[in-house]
């Protein structure tokens, strides 16, 4: 059975043939690659009617399955959030909230065999096999937390499920909005259904370290998007500044899911010094803004499988085209290295 690789493209077409060129290099598994067709009007990243085509030419031309995300009024509130007004979306959260449950609910969640979502500034650095990663699993994820860490569902950006083996499977819905009375973002209502069917669930947990806003002397470290901390590398000190972000535990750990190590701190000191080795060897443009992805269970963060662009709708105010230019440049070379 082969494994299916979804991604959803809307403002970067240059990076579907990047992607499968490194989902070519890396993946150990046969495989279909799929490009979902997200470009409309509301997203982040503005709207370009000519990018519609320009994805089409480049699945085209790599012969690759490409298909259009349509607007389906059953989908047009999720968990009480409006998606979508006339023909555009209410936003970026919406863009990918609607198009990962209309493409759940209608493709992925028929799949017999291992499916990927992976977002489309997501590329493969090491080999892997995702059968055997989820052999033994049925949900692989990075979770997120909300309100003290009583609220933890998966993001959207990386998911790796077996959906003939998952409950009720066609009714996940990755809507954001309220849980329990928090904002969340996509995937939050997925909180529900992950302490429904917690009995059923086999789940297999990522973690995404990211090296951020590097200005000295200190550098944003964030791990899952939902913890941020500010390392200084002389002085070993962390600091915390965001107030949501959990307490950091010398002895134990970051979060609920990760597993307990005996000297935490050095574990988190020494992911984030590959980090910086990484950034320093390639070169980036500042601020860096790049996450590496791996097992939670691995300790080595130089097993990571996938590199993150981050950030490609390009709404972070940095974003100009010499800086997005620049940065693409080292990713090419990274993933050409």
């Amino acid at each position: 059975m082969k494994t299916k690789i979804y991604t959803f493209s809307h403002n970067r077409p240059d990076f579907i043939e990047l992607q499968y060129q490194t989902i070519k290099k890396y993946l150990q598994d046969d495989f279909e690659f799929i490009v979902f067709n997200n470009e409309k009007p509301g997203s982040d990243g503005g709207y370009d009617p000519n990018r519609i085509s320009q994805i089409d030419i480049e699945c085209k031309k790599l012969n690759l399955e490409c298909i259009k995300i349509p607007f389906d009024q059953s989908l047009q509130v999720l968990n009480g959030e409006l998606m979508f007004t006339g023909n555009q979306y209410t936003g970026g959260a919406a863009a990918c909230a609607y198009s990962l449950s209309w493409a759940w609910k209608n493709i992925i969640s028929k799949d017999q065999g291992i499916s990927v979502v992976i977002d489309s500034d997501m590329f493969l650095c090491n080999p892997i096999s995702f059968q055997s990663m989820m052999k033994g699993y049925n949900f692989a994820y990075f979770p997120s937390y909300r309100n003290n860490l009583s609220i933890m569902y998966p993001w959207n950006g990386i998911v790796i499920v077996d959906p003939k083996n998952m409950p009720n499977v066609q009714n996940m819905s990755w809507g954001p909005g309220l849980v329990d009375g928090t904002n969340t973002d996509v995937g939050g209502e997925l909180h529900y259904y992950r302490k429904k069917y917690k009995n059923e669930l086999k789940e297999l947990y990522i973690d995404m370290w990211g090296y951020l806003v590097d200005t000295d002397p200190y550098v944003e470290i964030s791990i899952n998007g939902c913890a941020q901390y500010f390392l200084n590398f002389d002085r070993k000190h962390i600091e915390i500044r965001d107030p949501r972000t959990p307490p950091f535990n010398i002895n134990n750990k970051s979060f609920p899911h990760q597993k307990d190590r005996s000297d935490y701190l050095n574990y988190f000191i020494q992911n984030c010094e590959y980090l910086k080795q990484f950034r320093d060897k390639f070169n980036f443009p500042k601020p860096s803004y790049f996450d590496l992805i791996k097992l939670e269970k691995n300790d080595l963060i130089s097993d990571a499988f996938i590199i993150h662009y981050k950030s490609a709708s390009n709404y972070q105010p940095w974003a100009s085209s010499e800086y997005n230019f620049q940065k693409t440049e080292v990713f090419k070379h990274i993933l050409n290295t």
